[in-house]
């Protein structure tokens, strides 16, 4: 899986944790968009985005989606929240084919993952609810957290799936972990208290989720 758009995602995503630690925002604008464009392109010329890896390359594209429209003015960041609940739609999907079969594991699981969700959701609506122009948030935000909980769920119970290999199972579980917390990261320091250097391990988190999933997904379902 080794080629050289996958060594062009990692040399950039290095070079937009230095533009984000230094706040150079012109080179940000270049590497965070730039990031996902290297890791999209790997993602095709190793699995070709062929049967099921065609969710995962998708939420991929929509993830680079959310990421232009995030480095915009406030007012689409909306607009790059919904790009980012689809990616996450797509990457259940991807997951949950074929279905997996009812296991004790899997309620456990559900019933940690959702009660997580639950105490970080409300969390994030206090910090919402404190200002006037953030009150209309709580209802998309409330969708977008469940939605990125079934992520995480998906991605989780690949461990306990006979149909993935233990590797990619470790990338996918890594990747929800990864993922969930830059969000949960993200949301937290733009909405309850803002922390010194809080979008460098959002980012960083971020590019770590993508890469794990994706590989993930390319290792247990790519012909190699």
């Amino acid at each position: 899986m080794l080629n050289l758009w996958l060594l062009l995602a990692v040399g950039l995503a290095l070079l937009d944790w230095f533009a984000v630690w230094n706040e150079y925002e012109q080179i940000n604008y270049f590497t965070k968009p730039g990031t996902l464009i290297a890791m999209l392109v790997w993602f095709w010329t190793v699995g070709a985005m062929q049967g099921i890896l065609w969710w995962f390359g998708m939420a991929l594209a929509l993830s680079l989606v959310g990421d232009i429209l995030l480095l915009l003015p406030e007012k689409y960041f909306i607009f790059g929240l919904a790009a980012f609940l689809l990616a996450h739609v797509f990457y259940i999907i991807g997951f949950n084919q074929p279905l997996p079969q009812p296991s004790l594991p899997m309620y456990v699981l559900f019933l940690l993952i959702g009660a997580l969700g639950m105490v970080l959701f409300g969390i994030i609506r206090v910090g919402l609810m404190q200002k006037e122009s953030r009150r209309k948030l709580v209802t998309p935000v409330l969708v977008y957290s469940f939605t990125i909980e079934l992520m995480l769920f998906s991605a989780l119970l690949t461990l306990f799936r006979a149909d993935w290999q233990p590797t990619a199972a470790g990338l996918a579980a890594s990747g929800g972990v990864l993922f969930f917390f830059s969000d949960s990261l993200l949301a937290y320091n733009r909405f309850v208290i803002v922390f010194p250097k809080a979008r460098l391990w959002v980012r960083i988190t971020y590019h770590l989720g993508q890469l794990a999933l994706v590989a993930a997904a390319l290792l247990n379902f790519a012909v190699m």
